[in-house]
């Protein structure tokens, strides 16, 4: 990975919103609403996907949404307690990706969904509400 992807990668927004929540994480920076999620649920982890643009190549919103919806249907078949949010560039040089925020999944897991549906790196962590950027 190019260092001005690992970049744009550390400087990304990852928002959730939606279902009566809504805050917003960066990497390396605990949330406490992301925290408060976490105990509400009784999950220690969590991971934050998507299935768009794969290998950071822009595909059209048609392709993305398409994506985005046969991950959601494996969350479903799964079981996943997940939320709806959305990964954008701090700069706005990229397009904002919808991406799901997974409760209770394993770190193998979450990295098998993102390399299925082709991704360089996905947020993950524990119940300390610090997100941690995995690579692929």
């Amino acid at each position: 990975m190019n260092e001005s992807l690992l970049k744009a990668y550390q400087l990304a927004l990852y928002r959730l919103k939606g279902a009566g929540i809504e805050f917003e994480m960066r990497v390396g920076e605990r949330s406490q609403d992301l925290k408060e999620l976490l105990n509400q649920h009784q999950v220690e982890t969590w991971a934050f996907v998507t299935a768009a643009n794969p290998q950071s190549q822009v595909l059209t919103e048609q392709e993305n949404i398409r994506r985005n919806q046969e991950l959601e249907k494996l969350l479903i078949k799964d079981g996943y307690v997940y939320f709806t949010g959305e990964s954008c560039s701090a700069d706005g040089g990229w397009p904002v990706e919808v991406s799901f925020l997974i409760l209770g999944i394993s770190e193998t897991e979450a990295l098998r969904l993102a390399s299925q549906f082709q991704q360089k790196a996905i947020l993950f962590g524990g119940s300390s509400g610090i997100p941690l950027l995995k690579f692929l």
